[in-house]
């Protein structure tokens, strides 16, 4: 622990507390949440409204920080290991409780049960998780996964199903792929493929769709859509236009990138013949955007993936918290822990998306060669945010601009030249005609 730890203030990750409670449980919420989520620290000794350090009496911290051990291991079901330790900061003692991320998850307060004593971390404070959440951490603790499992027990796919999926998911991967070579190389998925990647599930002779396979094709889910917004202004006030896509999550997924291409600066560049179109925001980062919310979000959650363009950035909401023990900076450096396994699978055969973890460095790094805003991150609410920030000034359009400016002048000067020529030519003709008129007919002849 130091000073700089404790000047940076509260967050979902470290929480202060300025001596230890007599009442456990005031505290023992925070350290179930931070088990249920990335880990993090809780500190006795400073005071966490003015960040002050008081400190504690050095002649009972060992009787505490055994006290303090002892209510965690008592009161907290499946059992949590704190590690707790003294630092000295400003030359007074603080006792810190690390508390690591659990993979039995859910943890809860015995004495609440599961259903009321289940905390998790939400923007720096403490919060009961709601139904879905909860349904959410039993797949973490059981190393499940929603889209892997049952979706209609009582209904089998038939092999008309299965084949309509695997040429759909083939006929993609094909017409995205990079040269015809590599489209060459691509085998059309079978039945053994979606069972391994989990889009069926195998029982006797019968197999039996999971939440994938329905994502991919009917959709009966009425979360899994995908709502797109431009709105006037930086804020949510005034709606300019508005959208919802449903059906499989692929044609989703292409619908709200097409959506965002309509509805930001677009200009060209004329090459010889052929004209590039040019988007005030490299399209890469938001395809890629719009794939991590598709394929990473939470389909326990009641709520829709949100795309919103904003006169100065646009924004992608994806439902659900980081995954696993994630963190941002362990986005930002490409460790991914994915929570629907079956459509990263099938995303990566199509071509959607490329290797786990690398899309949010990639967006970073090309942002940062076009000179943007480094894309902002942040988890709100129990959602993962990312905002692609604009051009405040337009300097990329406007050199653009000025390039097809040039193009058009080039064009035009060329016309008009042109138009002198035949210009000249309309005369002769017209001399041509009067001096035949002039003829009688065995000479026009």
């Amino acid at each position: 622990m130091t000073v700089e730890d404790i000047i940076s203030g509260e967050s979902e990750y470290i929480e202060f507390k300025q001596e230890v409670p007599k009442k456990s449980e005031v505290y023992m919420k925070t350290v179930v949440a931070f088990a249920n989520g990335s880990g993090g620290k809780i500190v006795f000794g400073v005071e966490d409204s003015t960040l002050k350090v008081l400190g504690i009496n050095q002649e009972d911290a060992f009787s505490i920080m055994d006290g303090i051990t002892s209510a965690i291991c008592d009161s907290c079901t499946p059992m949590i290991m704190p590690i707790v330790s003294l630092a000295s900061v400003e030359e007074k003692v603080v006792i810190v409780v690390n508390i690591m991320p659990g993979s039995q998850r859910p943890y809860y307060l015995a004495a609440k049960g599961k259903e009321n004593g289940t905390y998790i971390r939400v923007s720096g404070t403490t919060r009961p998780a709601d139904s879905f959440v909860l349904k959410e951490l039993e797949f973490e603790g059981d190393n499940r996964c929603f889209d892997q499992t049952y979706a209609v027990p009582e209904e089998c796919v038939t092999e008309d199903d299965i084949n309509s999926l695997c040429n759909m998911m083939y006929q993609y991967a094909v017409e995205h792929c990079n040269s015809e070579e590599a489209s060459e190389r691509i085998h059309r998925p079978t039945k053994q493929n979606l069972l391994s990647w989990g889009f069926l599930v195998k029982r006797g002779d019968k197999c039996y769709p999971t939440n994938a396979f329905m994502l991919m094709t009917s959709n009966l889910l009425p979360q899994a859509t995908i709502q797109c917004a431009v709105f006037k202004g930086r804020d949510r006030d005034v709606f300019i236009d508005r959208r919802e896509y449903n059906g499989n999550i692929v044609t989703q997924r292409d619908a709200a990138y097409e959506y965002v291409l309509r509805n930001i600066n677009m200009s060209s560049e004329i090459n010889g013949l052929y004209r590039t179109d040019i988007y005030e925001l490299p399209t890469e980062c938001i395809r890629e955007m719009i794939c991590n919310a598709v394929v990473h979000r939470s389909y326990l959650h009641p709520s829709s993936i949100q795309v919103a363009v904003y006169d100065n950035r646009v924004e992608v909401t994806s439902l659900g918290m980081l995954f696993g023990s994630l963190r941002l900076k362990d986005i930002r450096e490409g460790i991914s822990i994915p929570r629907n396994r079956a459509l990263v699978y099938a995303f990566t055969y199509m071509n959607i998306m490329e290797h786990w973890g690398s899309g949010i460095p990639r967006i970073i790094k090309r942002c940062r060669e076009l000179g943007l805003e480094e894309p902002e991150l942040m988890e709100i609410a129990g959602c993962f945010r990312i905002n692609l920030f604009r051009f405040s000034d337009k300097t990329r359009i406007g050199k653009s601009t000025e390039k097809v400016q040039i193009s058009t002048d080039k064009r035009q000067e060329s016309t008009d030249r042109l138009q002198e020529s035949t210009d000249k030519r309309q005369k002769s003709t017209d001399k041509l005609r009067k001096s035949t008129d002039k003829l009688n007919d065995s000479h026009k002849k």
